[in-house]
């Protein structure tokens, strides 16, 4: 075990479930939008592979962050430099996705709807890169905030893919009523 031990034998079984929730979570994903692929991605999706996306992201990013921070014997020095790379990279994406989201559109309330939909994975991104910079420099102490982290961006990510589904579901009403 890396240092602190005990500390992290006490995690197993968290990033054990938040691992295998992300990963079966992104597989529904994947059928979700391979089913739906005209509806999702096609000219008439909309903001429907946006959704696709963000959740996308944020099931990847807690299934990553569950694998790496169950590695045996990793210093918790390398996983939090380790988790710092992962998670800018993750929250320079999601930044701009939420600019592409906020300027794709140009109402006023459509931003705003942007807006509360990204805020959440902004958030969990910032939380996990402060508790990953304080890891990196020997403080073990924030693994409540990476774990508080994981959980909004399986709940946000759960209800951006609910979003989508809705999305895809107004889409085929839509052409439903244009062939009536």
């Amino acid at each position: 075990m890396r240092e602190g031990g005990d500390l992290v034998s006490k995690w197993v079984d968290f990033y054990t479930v938040s691992g295998a929730a992300a990963a079966s979570l992104l597989g529904l994903l994947f059928v979700a939008v391979s089913i739906n692929a005209a509806e999702t991605l096609g000219p008439a999706a909309g903001s429907s592979g946006r959704f696709a996306e963000q959740a996308f992201q944020n099931y990847l990013a807690t299934l990553v962050i569950s694998l790496l921070s169950l590695m045996p014997e990793m210093p918790a020095t390398i996983l939090g430099r380790t988790l710092v790379a992962v998670t800018l990279s993750w929250a320079f994406w999601a930044c701009i996705r939420f600019y592409r989201s906020v300027q794709s559109i140009g109402d006023q309330e459509y931003s705003f709807t942007a807006l509360r939909r990204h805020v959440a994975s902004v958030a969990a991104f910032a939380m996990l890169l402060y508790a990953a910079s304080c890891m990196s420099w020997g403080d073990d102490t924030h693994r409540y905030l990476i774990a508080a982290a994981l959980v909004i961006l399986l709940s946000s990510a759960t209800f951006v893919s609910w979003e989508l589904l809705l999305a895809v579901a107004r889409t085929r009403q839509r052409e439903e009523q244009g062939e009536s």
